[in-house]
């Protein structure tokens, strides 16, 4: 379980949850360059990082605008399930501990289908945000983009470990040598 110095340290690397943050207590405004930023940013990120670093953000706006939407509550509660699911596994490769294989590929499955969810959810609250503050919806945007994206690479990414994976298990069956011996004569 997530404690919260933990979530504070999270929040802290990945940037873009205190960002948005800012921008919500209009400390900050989404100007071109921090578009340009949180684009540069969650794209440099893994998919597992990129997911965990946007359920963190899209749940703080979620809490800003929680009373204003109903949907806003389901983005909240997506949001908190990603966290649960992904937090742990992320504290545990940040502080290097070893990580069960089966675990983490069973979790890594699941990222593609995740980013798309919170895609869906975020665009489903843009809508509504539109209207109600237009650079927090330009927040959602971004967010939505970068989730797509990531969800691609998540998807390439599986696919190629699938791939090799199968390659190793047939790389333990007999191989058919092309390889000629010759004759060694001895010398006399």
């Amino acid at each position: 379980m997530l404690n919260d110095k933990d979530l504070a340290r999270m929040n802290n690397t990945l940037q873009v949850p205190l960002i948005v943050q800012d921008i919500l207590d209009g400390a900050e405004v989404l100007s071109g360059d921090v578009q340009y930023a949180l684009h540069e940013i969650l794209s440099d990120y893994q998919p597992d990082s990129a997911l965990l670093c946007m359920a963190l953000s899209a749940r703080r706006i979620a809490d800003a605008y929680q009373d204003s939407a109903i949907n806003m509550g389901i983005l909240r509660m997506e949001c908190e399930l990603i966290i649960a699911d992904y937090a742990s596994l992320w504290m545990d490769h940040a502080r290097a501990r070893p990580i069960d294989s089966t675990i983490l590929m069973d979790t890594l499955n699941d990222i593609p289908e995740d980013l798309e969810s919170l895609a869906e959810l975020l665009e489903a609250n843009m809508m509504f945000l539109e209207e109600k503050n237009p650079e927090i919806a330009g927040l959602c945007e971004i967010l939505i983009i970068q989730a797509r994206a990531q969800a691609v690479i998540a998807e390439t990414f599986i696919e190629a470990a699938t791939d090799k994976a199968t390659d190793i298990a047939h790389s333990n069956m007999p191989v058919k040598s092309n390889v000629i011996p010759f004759p060694y004569y001895a010398r006399v």
